[in-house]
């Protein structure tokens, strides 16, 4: 599992240790550096006297050199400079003073300072020569000296580093704590919510840096809850709408079962054909509901002739108009191209017309028209009925609203399914008055090849 509380306590005391490490590392150079000039520099000064000092002695004595530098360099002196130094002292190519722990030969053949390793010891070497050229003095010492000095500087940078590394993770994933303090109140607030808790997260107290996040949740968490409460509505509407069909049918049967041969039970029995035909039709247009979701149907999409569905669907519905004496026509040239789900739109189609005749008188008459521009299909369904006050107009899309001149049989769910499958086509419904008449006309405007660009886009 990702914690970022680990992942910035780790984060942060790796930068923290990387910078001290530099740091550690720029002043330990540098106190290498102090330390070998220092040690460099009095190895000069060693140099210089040795040196100055023979000088001064030959220049003064006319006795041989080897007996005036073996009286100038007692054994004192010699053991005063050897607790400083090992060094040698050549006269014209000769060696004719060294400390006890110099070599016989010479230390280097390099003038200057130079670092040897004699004996497996590594030195620190400098040769000097006088101006006149008759006496080099060579003047070392081990390089453990210099060595130790330089871990015991390391030592007292590492050492408060070692003891401050656990005191700073502590305050570092205490403050951490502290700063993600509001992550998890957003967290406790999240999980907090319930199938009937979904009220939206406040962001007063949200972090800026989530809150898109928690913003795109809110949305998520309203029409959740919009969903949820639209479902509940539908489910309490569909109960009633099933339980009054069916407890009509238990009537209808048990007088079926009472009625006397003939005439009275043949009544019966039609009256129970009729129960099971609306109770039939509520669960059909029910589960029509549930199968228009566009994102289970969207790969469905193609450019359907809309001309083509309206002439299928009033041949299917010229039976129902002939048995009611309706005059059913349509009415529209050439194709009329619509991107959609062809089922769809014939289910759109169906319940307008279904509808049409269900509300016309006989005798009365029912048009299918269709027309289109260069920016929508127009899809207009007329009838000659009771017309709908303009006040209902907009409820009538209501799932299980019905007029109060609605002829009987009907479930209220028709219109819903084509509000919904022309919602999933991106078109509008208008509904006015018959401009011929009494009754009511549907027009269905489709944009033109939208869906097609979206889908394209996709």
């Amino acid at each position: 599992m990702i914690s970022i509380r680990r992942r910035l306590t780790l984060a942060m005391l790796g930068v923290f240790l990387l910078a001290w490490l530099l740091l550690i590392g720029i002043v330990f150079w540098n106190a290498r550096a102090e330390i070998e000039d220092l040690y460099d520099d009095r190895l000069s000064k060693i140099a210089g006297v040795i040196t100055g000092l023979a000088y001064h002695e030959l220049s003064d004595e006319e006795e041989p050199p080897e007996k005036v530098l073996q009286g100038v360099f007692s054994e004192r002196l010699v053991r005063l400079y050897d607790g400083e130094a090992a060094f040698q002292l050549w006269y014209r190519g000769r060696l004719l003073v060294r400390s006890s722990a110099a070599p016989q030969e010479r230390f280097s053949n390099a003038p200057g300072f130079a670092s040897v390793t004699l004996q497996g010891t590594p030195w620190r070497v400098l040769q000097q020569a006088h101006p006149s050229g008759l006496i080099t003095v060579y003047v070392a010492e081990p390089m453990a000296g210099r060595v130790a000095l330089v871990r015991h500087v390391l030592g007292e940078l590492v050492g408060p580093l070692a003891l401050a590394l656990p005191v700073l993770a502590v305050l570092v994933w205490m403050g951490i704590r502290r700063g993600l303090a509001p992550l998890a109140q957003t967290e406790r607030e999240i999980v907090q919510r319930t199938p009937a808790q979904l009220t939206p997260i406040p962001l007063t107290q949200v972090p800026q840096e989530i809150h898109g996040v928690v913003g795109a949740l809110n949305q998520l968490l309203e029409a959740l809850q919009a969903a949820m409460a639209r479902e509940r509505r539908f489910t309490a509407h569909a109960a009633h709408e099933l339980r009054t069909p069916l407890a009509v049918l238990k009537t209808q049967a048990q007088l079926a079962l009472r009625a006397d041969e003939g005439a009275p039970r043949e009544h019966a029995l039609q009256q129970l054909l009729q129960g099971v035909d609306r109770a039939t039709r509520v669960v059909s247009q029910l589960l029509t509901l549930t199968r228009l979701d566009p994102e289970a149907t969207g790969a469905l999409r193609a450019q359907v002739d809309l001309r083509t569905v309206a002439t299928d669907v009033v041949a299917e519905l010229a039976p129902l108009a002939v048995a009611k004496n309706v005059e059913l026509g349509v009415d529209g040239e050439g194709e009329m191209p619509v991107y959609g789900i062809a089922l769809g739109l014939t289910i759109l189609v169906r319940n307008l017309v279904d509808n049409a005749i269900r509300y016309s008188p006989a005798g009365a008459r029912v048009d299918v028209a269709l027309s289109a521009d260069a920016h929508a299909v127009h899809l207009m369904v007329s009838n000659q009925g009771p017309g709908i006050p303009p006040e209902e107009r907009t409820r009538i899309f209501e799932p299980f609203y019905r007029p109060a001149a609605s002829p009987p049989g009907g479930a209220g769910l028709g219109l819903t399914i084509v509000q919904r499958v022309a919602t999933f086509h991106e078109a509008r419904i208008h509904v006015g008055a018959d401009p011929y008449g009494q009754g009511t006309r549907f027009t269905v405007v489709f944009p033109r090849q939208s869906g097609h660009t979206d889908q394209a886009n996709r």
